[in-house]
Parts: structure tokens; C-alpha cells; sequence
């Protein structure tokens, strides 16, 4: 049987207010539940997590979009695994963009990973370079950032990892000044050799690899299908439900 298509929705620091929050999960929801061969994942700001509590389906599943390394540790402001489970959260994004550059370290990234991974839920890895250099130097901090995000990472947690791809200076641009399909699908060779050096060739090939940067409704399936990528993590597009709609539409049709 084909594995589903996974298609996040980050709604980062979105919506504004609890009403709209409301609205844009049901219509994300239901426009999610159309289709069979994706697995729409919502990420709505851990405040607005309540809300949705054990609301994930088959199709729809609830995440989110950060959660501490510990459960009942002195942390003040913090969310730890047991609660993000506890709601009915069955995927978290760990070491996002955003969050490691407000300092968060690849050793912080590796804790929160492998405690989401012993909670149940699913980690969805975010790494990155910050620039593409000429010389290629950005594939030696690509690998060093994986290996190093994954530090005590046993063979068995790797079920329920994901990696996404997120290169920096591609987020934020529209799709046709995106990165590249066919540059998509070379990263994606490169991060899956480097998952085989580090555990082997059968794990390696079992750990999703998504692509977050940029991605719209118009760069959907050439991503997909040319980049050779198993979903999509989806910012600012996730946010309108037509737009949003017609890439889980267009992620179903491949």
C-alpha cells in the first residue's frame, strides 16, 4: 500500500485571535478529509491546541509546532511531550528555522526530538542551510546539522522521525524564484546518504524526507513528483484555505 502523502500546515504565530483560529481549522479540516491519498497535519500555535484536542482523523491529523525536551521540569513556558499527547498532538516540529534562530542549538534540537519520538508522537526534523555557497560548503553544515540534531537517536525511535528540508534562503519567495525541483531531488539524495552513514540503507530509506520553502499551489507537483520528496511543510500558503486546498488537491493527484 502507497504511504500517504503528509502535507503540514504551519500556522505559526497565526491567527490573531480564537474565532479565526476556530475557522480556519474546520475549513482546513474539511478540505482535508477530501482526499485519501494525503494526510493533511495541522500545526496551529500551542495556545489554540486546546481547542482542537483529539479532533485528528485518518486524513487530518493535529500537530505542533514546538515542545520541550522534558516532562515536569522546572520550565516556565514551556509545553512537554506528555501534554502535546495528552491533547491528541500526534506530530511536532522540532528545530524549525525560526526556532534555531532565536538560538536554539543542534543539542537542544536533538533532546526535543528524541523526547517527542519516546512520547509516541511524530518528530518532523527541520534542517537547513542558511546560504548555498558556490564552493558547496553548505552539504558539510547540512550533514553536521542532521548528525548532530539526531545525536542519541537509536535505530528504534526512527519510526516515527521525519525529516524536512528547509533551506533558508529559499523561504519566504514566491514559487517561481523557489528552489528548484531538480535541486530538491539532489539534496533529497544527499540528506539519504547521509541517514545511511549514520544507520543503514533500509532505515535510511524508510525516514520521510518533506520540503519546506516556499511552497504554493503552482510548485506542488513538480516538487513532489521531480523533487522526489514524500510532503510538503507549508508556512504562509497554509493560511488560505483556497490556496492550501489546491495543493493538498494537487499532492493527492500524484
Amino acid at each position: 500500500m502507497r504511504k500517504k502523502t503528509r502535507i503540514i500546515a504551519n500556522w505559526k504565530m497565526n491567527p490573531a485571535s480564537l474565532a479565526e483560529a476556530k475557522v480556519l481549522f474546520a475549513q482546513t479540516k474539511k478540505e482535508g478529509s477530501k482526499f485519501d491519498k494525503v494526510e493533511t497535519i495541522i500545526c496551529p500555535p500551542s495556545l489554540y491546541l486546546g481547542l482542537f484536542a483529539h479532533t485528528g482523523t485518518t486524513r487530518v491529523s493535529l500537530g505542533a509546532q514546538d515542545g520541550f525536551y522534558a516532562n515536569g521540569a522546572r520550565a516556565t513556558g514551556q509545553v512537554s511531550p506528555e501534554m502535546l499527547a495528552d491533547v491528541g498532538v500526534s506530530y511536532c516540529i522540532v528545530g524549525h528555522s525560526e526556532r534555531r534562530a532565536f538560538g536554539e542549538t543542534d543539542d537542544v534540537v536533538a533532546k526535543k526530538t528524541l523526547a517527542v519520538l519516546k512520547e509516541g508522537m511524530n518528530a518532523v526534523l527541520c534542517i537547513g542551510e542558511q546560504v548555498r555557497d558556490v564552493d558547496g560548503h553548505y552539504f558539510g553544515v547540512l550533514k553536521n546539522q542532521l548528525k548532530d540534531s539526531l545525536m542519541g537517536v537509536q535505530k528504534k525511535w526512527l519510526p516515527g522521525l521525519i525529516v524536512a528540508y528547509e533551506p533558508v534562503w529559499a523561504i519566504g519567495k514566491s514559487a517561481r524564484d523557489a528552489m528548484k525541483p531538480r535541486d530538491i531531488h539532489e539534496m533529497a539524495i544527499f540528506i539519504q546518504k547521509v541517514l545511511t552513514d549514520m544507520y543503514d540503507p533500509t532505515s535510511a530509506s524508510s525516514i520521510p524526507l518533506l520540503y519546506g520553502g516556499s511552497a504554493e499551489e503552482g510548485n506542488t507537483s513538480p516538487i513532489l513528483t521531480e523533487g522526489c520528496v514524500s510532503g510538503l511543510l507549508v508556512g504562509h500558503a497554509s493560511l488560505d484555505v483556497k490556496k492550501f486546498s489546491k495543493m493538498i488537491k494537487a499532492a493527492n493527484a500524484v
